[in-house]
């Protein structure tokens, strides 16, 4: 584990879908200021990980701690006023603008009663100039490429003015151009902006190109994390994943470019 602090961290969680245990004494820190990819095999908990740390699961033992305090003791609102969640196939409620969908992000501020305020007003714009889709506000989330649509919803996230974003497969189902483009934006977010930002990424060689820091999970256990360049190798992915490869340096980033052998290469 990194030497740095970390908002939001869990403590020997036990992770579980009923009598299924997915993970079992998993701590895990998310480094402020940094921007995390969570990386490993299909059902190794990753999505189960984010999902508890942004208390839309409850963990079977252990604790998830958020500011030095039990995230469980945090009223909703106050969970959502400090995490921002991208989760994975968010869906539209309803028939809405793009204006209207980041306008929710603003829910956690507003006291009960209270009309919309000019503050509201400026922090929707601001995320929606920060996403490039301001000239989308009054076009209907229906009508928007799935590229465009993700951003939306993270205007939205943006919108909730969190330090700390989290996002379960945000490039799922966008091709590659908006995949680039969405972690471009992430990548932004977190060196110009300050955001902590934690991903979970299935392709391997944008996560070490775009990410800071990753967490490589197995079987519901870390099995390395830190910076690309330091835990990124053959035999790290084998162990991962099964998959024997070469590692060389990515020609335009200079980070870690995984080459699978395959059986021509064996």
């Amino acid at each position: 584990m990194i030497e740095t602090t970390a908002r939001l961290r869990g403590d020997q969680l036990t992770l579980a879908y009923g009598k299924k245990t997915i993970a079992e004494q998993l701590s895990v820190a998310i480094p402020d200021g940094h921007f995390t990819a969570i990386i490993g095999p299909n059902g190794c908990g990753k999505s189960t990980l984010l999902r508890t740390l942004s208390r839309l699961m409850t963990p079977s033992h252990g604790h998830v701690w958020l500011d030095g305090e039990h995230i469980q003791h945090y009223p909703s609102k106050e969970v959502a006023r400090r995490i921002g969640l991208l989760a994975q196939n968010a869906t539209t409620p309803g028939d809405i603008t793009v204006q209207e969908l980041v306008a929710r992000g603003r829910y956690p501020h507003q006291p009960l009663f209270t009309r919309w305020r000019k503050e509201d007003d400026d922090a929707v714009t601001r995320a929606m100039q920060a996403t490039g889709i301001t000239d989308l506000a009054q076009q209907s989330v229906d009508t928007l490429s799935g590229g465009q649509r993700q951003r939306a919803w993270i205007a939205m996230v943006l919108a909730q003015e969190t330090a700390i974003m989290l996002l379960d497969e945000p490039t799922t189902w966008l091709d590659i151009s908006h995949q680039i483009d969405l972690l471009e934006l992430l990548s932004e977010l977190n060196h110009e902006k300050g955001y902590t930002l934690a991903a979970v990424l299935h392709d391997l060689n944008q996560a070490c190109r775009y990410a800071t820091h990753i967490i490589a999970l197995r079987d519901g256990k870390i099995v390395a994390e830190g910076a690309p360049k330091t835990i990124i190798t053959a035999g790290l992915i084998e162990a991962i994943y099964g998959l024997r490869c070469t590692i060389i340096d990515d020609p335009v980033a200079g980070t870690p470019l995984v080459v699978p052998l395959g059986k021509r290469g064996r």
